[in-house]
């Protein structure tokens, strides 16, 4: 269990897994929070981020399996929340600034999710198979190509799966290294996209590991570039 103390209020006590005895789902963001992100594409992706936590909370079987995690990345990464089982996923207020490095973040969030699919085991939970989310709107200015083939072993495995939203005027080619499932933003409005996750996680939560979901259809600003999801 973790404990967080807010300013006048009772100390809240956060879990660290919601009825270890069903199969666990890991999902990690990882968002690109370059300069060219700031003004209305860092607002509505806050907004998305926050709405998706309530629209994932009204199904209780996709809100006892998901667990979150966030990391925002320009030349550096920060871990903006940690795993958490997503109904206590703090409130979203990414800010916009510097450039774009793709190495470190994705190299953190491979980590991540190696690290908390042998928690759910050990914990005696069968893990679904982890997903990495990466948006971005740009393209990268260090080389990706180790972290690309880190990926790609991962992903062999069968322990990861990368998709990755490329937003505005991004560059397709630095994604093709990471993943095949790429999809793209028409517009700066991240609604679709998030209904899209949702969906997704919903459709993992009424399976089994190792079973292939049926895909939700795309709808709206979204669409697919590349690649199949499951």
């Amino acid at each position: 269990m973790k404990q967080k103390k807010f300013d006048d209020l009772p100390t809240v006590v956060i879990p660290t897994i919601i009825n270890a005895a069903e199969s666990h789902m890991a999902l990690v963001f990882v968002l690109d929070v370059s300069s060219s992100m700031e003004g209305q594409p860092i607002d509505q992706l806050n907004l998305g981020l926050n709405r998706f936590k309530e629209e994932v909370c009204r199904d209780k079987l996709t809100r006892d399996i998901l667990d979150v995690a966030i990391i925002q990345f320009h030349e550096e990464f920060s871990v903006v929340q940690d795993f958490v089982p997503i109904e206590y996923m703090e409130t979203i207020r990414l800010k916009a600034d510097g450039r774009t490095k793709y190495t470190e973040p994705i190299r953190e969030a491979l980590k991540m999710v190696d690290e908390r699919s042998r928690f759910y085991r050990r914990s005696g939970s069968e893990p679904f198979k982890p997903w990495i989310l990466l948006v971005t709107d740009g393209a990268p200015m260090d080389d990706i190509t180790d972290v690309a083939n880190e990926v790609k072993a991962m992903q062999d495995a069968d322990k990861v799966r990368l998709i990755a939203l490329g937003v505005g005027d991004f560059d397709p080619e630095p994604l093709k290294l990471l993943t095949d499932v790429i999809f793209q933003l028409d517009g700066m409005d991240f609604s679709s996209y998030f209904n899209w996750v949702n969906k997704s996680m919903r459709a993992i939560s009424t399976s089994t590991p190792g079973e292939k979901p049926l895909a939700p259809s795309l709808e709206g600003d979204i669409s697919r570039y590349t690649g199949d999801v499951f």
